[in-house]
């Protein structure tokens, strides 16, 4: 007659080889949950790496953009400036009759005496 507990028809070694199988399930599960977390981890190290790169990226791209926006801004400036520069000399020559005349008429008037 098997060996149980009194009648139920469940013998030790049935129930050894139960405790047995789950306690390898166990095994099994916490190798699983090791193997899981490792691969996690390089997963996320993998992503930071990448988060890494995309910001080196990132930072040179803004520094081409801000050189870039830099020399434009300058030679615009220069460009205005050469504009006013131009202005300002044609604003001379545009006043420069304007003076000769003034010029001459003072002469002639110290020349003939009609400013006494």
């Amino acid at each position: 007659m098997p060996q149980g507990d009194g009648g139920s028809g469940i013998d030790a070694g049935s129930v050894d080889a139960a405790i047995a199988q789950v306690l390898q399930a166990e095994r099994d599960a916490r190798e699983d949950v090791q193997r899981c977390a490792l691969a996690a981890e390089a997963m996320a190290e993998q992503a930071q790496e990448r988060a890494r790169e995309i910001a080196r990226r990132a930072a040179n791209r803004s520094v081409r953009v801000q050189r870039w926006s830099a020399a434009t801004l300058q030679q615009r400036l220069d460009a205005l400036a050469e504009r006013q520069a131009q202005s300002a000399r044609h604003a001379a020559q545009a006043d420069a009759p304007d003076q000769l005349r003034v010029a001459v008429e003072a002469l002639a008037a110290q020349l003939t005496g009609a400013g006494r």
